[in-house]
């Protein structure tokens, strides 16, 4: 069995604590914090589960943690979160599940952290069964806008960013067409004046109409000859019968 403070060291492993956001002394034994010192400036995470824990007695000073989860210890009505508020002044995230807590009383030093957000405070069966219990917690944390998953109005909390991803693909088109500038046919059309785009025709195209226009001359000149030697053959006839 390891002590939190055996399992401080090992989990530090040789780091620099002002280097470490996230700390995991889950399972540890001994009922107390201990060996965990106040190096820890940019720690924004920290869990202890499951440590037999009474109270938050030892923590040290936390000043950059927003999340703290303390399920299935043994706190009870006798948590010491003064020193929870004292020392964990920006906590956004609290997870008191499994605990023992049966007075909403013992929750009211939990007003004096300003950011806090998300409580959990889910089997502890005896504050579930007081009357009002959501309504109560609600009044006396300001901040808070989740309880046990839940909104004020007991519905579930979705994800703050479901559909981002859609909208800013959305949005990609047009900033393809702006970063990719005008469109051929806007090139095209801009290089002439109004009458000249008019009156415009393609080089393939033109070619082919002075072509058309010369078989027609051909045919309109071979058709000439043609009726021109169809008038005169009745007269060489006429002629030869005479």
């Amino acid at each position: 069995m390891t002590s939190m403070a055996e399992k401080y060291v090992t989990e530090l492993r040789e780091r620099d604590p002002a280097t470490v956001d996230t700390i995991y002394l889950d399972n540890s034994t001994g009922g107390v914090i201990e060996g965990v010192d106040d190096k820890l400036t940019n720690l924004l995470t920290l869990s202890m589960v499951n440590c037999e824990l009474t109270s938050f007695k030892g923590l040290p000073s936390l000043p950059a943690v927003t999340y703290i989860d303390v399920t299935n210890n043994k706190f009870g009505d006798t948590p010491a979160f003064d020193i929870l508020v004292k020392n964990a002044p920006e906590l956004v995230r609290l997870n008191l599940s499994s605990n023992n807590i049966t007075s909403i009383e013992v929750l009211r030093p939990l007003k004096m952290l300003t950011k806090l957000a998300e409580l959990d405070l889910s089997h502890n069966e005896s504050l579930g069964l007081t009357e009002s219990y959501r309504d109560k917690i609600f009044e006396i944390i300001p901040s808070l806008k989740s309880l046990d998953g839940l909104d004020v109005d007991g519905e579930e909390i979705e994800e703050e960013f479901d559909g981002g991803e859609a909208g800013e693909d959305s949005d990609s088109g047009d900033d393809d067409e702006e970063e990719g500038g005008p469109g051929l046919s806007y090139l095209d059309k801009s290089q002439f004046s109004d009458d000249e785009t008019d009156d415009y025709i393609p080089e393939d195209k033109a070619e082919q109409t002075k072509e058309g226009e010369g078989d027609s001359e051909a045919r309109g000149v071979k058709r000439n000859a043609d009726e021109a030697g169809t008038s005169d053959e009745p007269e060489a006839k006429k002629s030869t019968s005479e």
